[in-house]
């Protein structure tokens, strides 16, 4: 079974308190006893030592050598040949003679000069005393000393001490057992938090932090490491969802090139097939010299069908140099407004069907290439011209937009629908379908052809729907002229 760490940490201390107060309480019941008898023994004998060296026969004087002994419970009696020299001030008269060994036969040899202090009892009664008789020599005169000191005072404050110490025990050890928990808990609630944390990192959630303000060095440095390591999971997880998105991206846009690519070779396989079908069939004609076969009208939609061929070919082959990067693009100051009248006097005989209308606002200046901009320019024109109603109404505008140029073509009919908005811009897409092909001489590369030029002079493209017509648009950023 598995026990948490503040549970181990209160057992231990609890257990090393009781072990601690279960020495004490051994050692006051077993050997606090001899131990206090020895050290009474030692006191004893060292006060005998002590006389000799500053001895006096005054009792004030000997008083004074022996108070601190006899405030210990320790009684002394001194006495010559010939009879009492003093006597401890906390001695009865009666008990002096009790006490006084040489009543009635006296034994020198009872008093040696090397006495050392022992456990015995006394001649009167029963009671057990340290006892220590030794002789002396003072201004040569032997002196007799009896020193004493109760045993039954030394037990009874060993018993006294062990009662006191088993509920002092007893106190210490509930009050260990209440800091343990104390100490514990606080202990293991930052391994707890850190814990935490962990969990948090390896369910891959890096906004959790542990403190690092702990007073413990090892937990401070734990929780230093464990942001640390959050912060870099952080960032790697960041960095994969970064790299997955830009994956993603670049899936989606493959999946959507080879999607066009798809559409692209079937387009163009369609808007081959037709006239390369006419080509077969009216040559067959021709050379098997059908009678009623109308020889101009075959070899006038021959001549019509390869022209349509040729100017297919040529719009490939632009998408070709566009889409490798507008290989060979020359670069250079254009006055717009300029530009874009010369390229509208070029195209004037296209407008004889339409009623134009221009408005150029003059000094616009732009970086370009004039070959690729005036091909934008025109396949804007030939898309509004073809898609106007005989007498309809095309309005060509340039003007000052903010920091760009901003150029339009209007033209009168039909909006086109809103699904088809960002389509039109797609190569080989037509809007109605369903025409028939003697209507619309264009195979739906011009606004791609426009939208790659455009995109390759940083500029924005885009169209409006209007309540009677369609309005196409781009913008290219001007330069100031008058600065150079």
């Amino acid at each position: 079974m598995k026990i948490s760490i503040a549970t181990k940490m209160m057992l231990f201390t609890c257990a090393l308190v009781l072990a601690t107060l279960l020495c004490q309480l051994v050692f006051n019941v077993f050997f606090s006893g001899p131990f206090l008898i020895e050290h009474k023994k030692s006191t004893v004998n060292k006060l005998f030592a002590a006389l000799p060296r500053n001895y006096s026969d005054d009792p004030d004087f000997i008083y004074r050598l022996t108070e601190e002994a006899e405030g210990d419970n320790i009684d002394i009696l001194i006495f010559s040949d010939n009879g009492l020299v003093y006597s401890s001030r906390n001695i009865e008269i009666p008990l002096i003679r009790q006490r006084l060994l040489f009543i009635g036969p006296f034994d020198r040899a009872a008093f040696p000069e090397d006495a050392q202090a022992q456990v015995a009892r006394r001649r009167q009664g029963d009671e057990t005393v340290i006892l220590l008789n030794g002789r002396f020599d003072h201004k040569g005169e032997a002196r007799y000393a009896v020193i004493e000191t109760p045993v039954e005072s030394i037990e009874a404050g060993v018993r006294l001490l062990s009662w006191a110490n088993l509920r002092i025990s007893m106190v210490i050890l509930l009050l260990g057992v209440v800091c343990a928990l104390i100490f514990s808990r606080r202990f293991s609630k930052p391994i707890r938090e850190i814990g935490l944390v962990a969990q948090n990192v390896a369910a891959l959630r890096t906004g959790a932090r542990a403190n690092e303000n702990l007073s413990t060095v090892e937990l401070s440095d734990l929780s230093v490491s464990i942001n640390a390591m959050a912060e870099k999971l952080e960032l790697m997880i960041a960095d994969l969802r970064d790299k997955n998105e830009r994956l993603q991206s670049d899936i989606d846009r493959q999946l959507h090139l080879d999607r066009m690519r798809r559409e692209f070779v079937a387009n163009v396989s369609h808007e081959f097939k037709t006239p390369l079908c006419l080509l077969q069939l009216y040559s067959e004609n021709l050379k098997n010299n059908i009678d009623t076969a109308d020889k101009d009208f075959y070899c006038d939609t021959i001549i019509d069908e390869v022209n349509k061929l040729d100017t297919m070919a040529k719009s490939l082959l632009d998408i070709a140099s566009l889409e490798n990067g507008l290989s060979g693009m020359q670069t250079e100051t254009l006055d717009f407004s300029d530009f874009c009248a010369g390229v509208l006097a070029r195209m004037d005989v296209l407008f004889g069907r339409v009623r134009l209308e221009t408005d150029l606002q003059e000094g616009l200046s732009v970086e370009g290439d004039g070959h690729y901009l005036e091909q934008a320019v025109k396949n804007y024109i030939m898309n509004a011209v073809s898609h106007t109603a005989a007498d309809g109404r095309v309005f060509v505008s340039l003007r000052r937009s903010g920091a760009h140029a901003f150029f339009s073509v209007f033209n009168e009919g039909k909006a086109i629908a809103q699904e088809d908005v960002s389509r039109v811009w797609e190569s080989f897409y037509k809007t109605d379908r369903a025409r028939a092909r003697e209507e619309e001489n264009h195979a739906g590369l011009g606004l791609y052809i426009v939208k790659t030029i455009i995109n390759a002079h940083g500029g924005t493209y885009g169209l409006i729907n209007n309540a009677n017509g369609v309005t196409f648009w781009f913008m290219l950023p001007l330069i100031d002229t008058a600065a150079g």
